[in-house]
């Protein structure tokens, strides 16, 4: 009465050891997939630390990040024409005429920031001297009351910090200027879009970061490139301890930057270490089961 059969605790075990066996074989199976993702996601990582993604398709993220730069620098949007001018009159906007090296076409309010000004002209110069015709300006500064229907909420075109060029009808002059914005763009000097409609680049300056670099490049200006050479612009790592950033500027003029390629480097750290861990876990279970 009550006695159970020795076949029945010997199949138990036996259901037990297979369990277990079956257990091991499963952690040995995903062992080498989990070990290729970890791989993977490694060299993602690596990849993305050694080379910053900075392209000029644009993105909500991108707006946000002008629209914060803004903010920082307290600089005013513009709601109305006679905003515009009142910053013109306090000298917070500066006048863009054009020159030899671009052209104005139907800007309605040719001012500026003093560093959307310096940008365009020194731009344009090296512009025009690999490519041989000027760069064209078609928009400036715009009042909120102004702006087209497909402008975006964000856009710091108010706060006169952008500037919009035409697209050249010259394909190598395209490929050129396309290579000289994203290789400020990533030095953190300014943001750059292709936009589509109406098609054009749209480039928004940071103030503080491009004030600091002008001004080291007072004393040390290359010459200009040779018409027949199609080359992107060499824009030279910004030194912003040597070079006093204007009055109101933020913070971010005495960064370095390289910050781009450092928060890269930061993520790579952060994957590889969780990674590890993971992987740790998992050859421990492994050898408990074994």
């Amino acid at each position: 009465m009550g006695v159970r059969p020795a076949t029945e605790g010997t199949e138990t075990d036996t259901n037990r050891t297979m369990g277990r066996a079956k257990i091991r074989r499963q952690l040995r199976a995903a062992a080498l997939p989990g070990a290729v993702m970890a791989a993977v996601a490694v060299g993602v990582a690596m990849a993305a630390a050694a080379k910053p993604s900075v392209t000029l398709r644009g993105s909500p993220a991108s707006m946000e990040h002008q629209y914060e730069v803004a903010r920082s620098e307290d600089f005013t949007f513009a709601a109305t024409p006679a905003a515009v001018a009142d910053l013109v009159a306090k000298e917070r906007l500066v006048r863009i005429e054009g020159g030899a090296d671009y052209t104005l076409h139907q800007v309605s309010y040719p001012f500026a920031r003093p560093e959307v000004r310096t940008l365009v002209e020194e731009l344009s110069a090296k512009y025009r001297a690999a490519c041989g015709e000027p760069l064209v300006v078609t928009s400036l500064t715009r009042p909120k009351s102004e702006q087209p229907g497909n402008a975006h909420e964000l856009s710091v075109h108010p706060a006169g910090m952008a500037v919009d060029f035409r697209i050249s009808k010259s394909p190598k002059c395209v490929k050129w200027f396309e290579k000289t914005l994203l290789a400020m763009e990533g030095r953190e000097l300014l943001d750059a879009t292709r936009e589509r409609n109406p098609p054009h680049f749209h480039v928004a300056v940071f103030p503080g970061v491009y004030a600091a670099y002008a001004a080291t490049r007072k004393t040390s200006s290359p010459p200009p490139a040779s018409p027949t050479a199609i080359q992107p612009e060499r824009w030279p790592r910004q030194q912003p301890a040597e070079a006093a950033a204007p009055a109101g500027a933020r913070s971010q003029a005495s960064e370095p930057v390289e910050a781009p390629e450092q928060a890269g480097v930061v993520l790579a750290a952060g994957i590889i270490g969780v990674l590890a861990l993971f992987v740790l876990w998992l050859i421990r279970r492994i050898r408990r089961m074994v």
